[in-house]
């Protein structure tokens, strides 16, 4: 640690927990940080939020691309260097995310009324990356099971690229209804159910599930997982 890094160096490590993987449709699979660590943590070094640091007013920016609609957003994040002095000075820098208002799939488009909420979280946690927040994992220092700095050298092997699944373009009428029926499910759940609610619909509809064409089950296991993580984060908060 050098004074120059002080703050880095504090932010830079995730606890294990606060890791989730995540898997794209087309096989793309990843590590992401639960957004609420890196906030918990800003309070943790820097103090409450709106006194000591803070976030101002977003701003949203849709782009038509094709079918796709996408959105971009754009945040500030300020900090103080004195917060008990309403004189302390302000440093400010600023982050991009964004994400798919609609979407297409192998299956037919797909409408995400999240999207704007994703962009907002994306361009907080580009935001906090220039002070180091979450850094070894954006610096590529998780592979999946452990930090790779403490792992045997025995160990360091990079991991085999997974394979990625075929495209299926099947429209199956009675196949893309009962997707769709899964998609609806899944999202009422989200919007008014619990965990247990979600697995007890996983668990009643695992037939179904297994029978899906490869790309249309990557999606909605992935839809299930994001399903999984928002419910958990609402009784969290």
């Amino acid at each position: 640690m050098t004074a120059n890094t002080e703050i880095w160096d504090k932010l830079k490590r995730v606890p294990p927990e606060h890791l989730k993987g995540f898997q794209r449709a087309g096989g793309f699979k990843g590590t992401a940080i639960k957004p609420m660590w890196t906030i918990h943590r800003m309070t943790e070094v820097f103090g409450p939020v709106g006194k000591a640091w803070g976030v101002d007013m977003p701003t949203f920016q849709i782009v038509n691309a094709g079918d796709e609609i996408l959105v971009y957003c754009t945040v500030g994040v300020w900090l103080m260097s004195n917060p008990e002095s309403n004189f302390g000075f302000k440093c400010q820098f600023y982050g991009v995310g964004g994400d798919k208002v609609r979407a297409m799939f192998g299956s037919g488009p797909r409408n995400d009324d999240e999207a704007f909420k994703k962009a907002y979280t994306d361009a907080l946690t580009n935001a906090l990356k220039m002070l180091g927040a979450g850094a070894d994992v954006h610096m590529g220092l998780w592979d999946g099971n452990k930090y790779v700095d403490e792992k045997p050298e025995a160990a360091l092997e990079p991991a085999p690229k997974a394979e990625k699944p075929p495209p299926t373009y099947d429209r199956n009428p009675i196949v893309k209804g009962e997707f769709d029926r899964l998609q609806n499910g899944i999202r009422q759940i989200e919007q008014s159910g619990n965990v247990e609610d979600l697995a007890l619909f996983w668990k009643n509809n695992a037939k179904t599930i297994a029978a899906l064409p490869a790309d249309w089950k990557t999606e909605i296991e992935a839809m299930k997982d994001e399903a999984k993580d928002n419910l958990k984060a609402k009784v969290a908060a």
